[in-house]
C-alpha cells in the first residue's frame, strides 16, 4: 500500500498512508495564507482546527508584521500559489511525500516569495514526523519581518489539554513567551492521550513559544525578527512531530537531537 496523494486541482491536496489520511494541505483561492487541516495522529484522531479565534488555521506559518525599507507596514496580498508534490525513497526513512508550495505575496510594488516544502515521513510506531522548511525571499525591496514570525498549530478540542517546553516548564504560564529548544500541546481525544510538538531548527535563532491550554488551544513558535535586502533569502526549519503518548512517555529531546544531526 504505502503513500497516496489526492489533489482537488487548486484547492488542495491529501497524503494519504495504508489508506488513512495524513494530512490536507490548503492553498487554493480564498484562503488568506497556506495551511494544513485537517492533521491526523497516528491514531487516526485530527489535531487541528480550521476556524479558531484570532489564530490562523490548523498548521500554519505565518510571516507575521511586515515593514518596508521607510518602516512603513506593508499590507500583502496572497497574489497565488502553486505547488507540486512527489513521493520518493530515502534511505534514512524508507518512503515520503514531499511538497512544494510556492506563494506570491504583493503590495504595490513589493513583491515576496515564500517557497514551503514539507516532507511527511512514514509512521513509525506511535510518531509521525514532518519536515517543514520555509524560504522567504524579497524580490526587489528591502524588507523587514518582526512580530508574530513562524508555525503555528491551532488544536483541536482536547480534554486535560496542557503545554510543556524543553526546559520541564509545564503550563501556559510557564511556557508563553519563554524561548526553548521545543515546546509540545498535549491533551485527551477519544480516551487517548496525543498530541503535537514544534521543533524550530537552532538555525532560526532564539526561538520563543507562545501558548494556550485552555480552550481552543494554540501553540506559536515565534522567530526573532529579521531583515532581507533586495534579492535576498532566509529559511526557517521546523520539524512537527505527531505523537499518541503524553510528555511523560514521548522522549521529545531524542527527536529533537535526531532532527538536527
Amino acid at each position: 500500500m504505502g503513500f497516496k496523494i489526492e489533489e482537488i486541482l487548486g484547492k488542495e491536496v491529501s497524503i494519504i498512508e495504508n489508506n488513512e489520511l495524513v494530512l490536507t494541505y490548503c492553498y487554493g483561492d480564498g484562503v488568506l495564507s497556506s495551511y494544513f487541516h485537517p492533521l491526523y495522529a497516528p491514531n487516526g484522531e485530527n489535531m487541528t482546527e480550521e476556524f479558531a479565534e484570532n489564530k490562523p488555521p490548523g498548521l500554519c506559518f505565518s510571516l507575521g508584521t511586515v515593514f518596508d525599507a521607510t518602516n512603513e507596514k506593508v499590507n500583502l496580498k496572497r497574489n497565488n500559489t502553486t505547488l507540486e508534490s512527489e513521493i520518493t525513497e530515502t534511505d534514512a526513512s524508507g518512503v515520503c511525500v514531499n511538497l512544494i508550495g510556492k506563494t506570491q505575496w504583493k503590495c504595490s510594488n513589493i513583491e515576496i516569495f515564500e517557497i514551503c516544502s514539507t516532507t511527511v515521513h512514514s509512521l513509525t510506531s506511535n510518531v509521525r514526523d514532518i519536515d517543514i522548511t520555509i524560504e522567504i525571499h524579497a524580490d526587489t525591496h528591502p524588507i523587514t519581518f518582526m512580530d508574530n514570525i513562524g508555525l503555528g498549530y491551532s488544536a483541536a478540542e482536547m480534554g486535560h489539554r496542557k503545554t510543556a517546553n524543553a526546559d520541564g516548564r509545564i503550563g501556559e504560564i510557564e511556557v508563553n513567551q519563554q524561548v526553548s529548544k521545543w515546546a509540545t500541546l498535549c491533551g485527551i481525544s477519544a480516551n487517548a492521550a496525543v498530541g503535537v510538538a514544534i521543533l524550530p531548527h537552532p538555525s532560526n535563532g532564539k526561538t520563543s513559544f507562545l501558548a494556550k491550554d485552555a480552550y481552543q488551544g494554540y501553540l506559536f513558535a515565534q522567530t526573532p525578527q529579521f531583515t532581507l535586502d533586495a534579492n535576498t533569502s532566509q529559511t526557517l526549519k521546523y520539524r512537527v512531530v505527531i505523537y499518541v503518548g503524553d510528555i511523560f512517555t514521548i522522549d521529545l529531546d531524542q527527536y529533537y537531537d535526531n532532527y538536527i544531526v
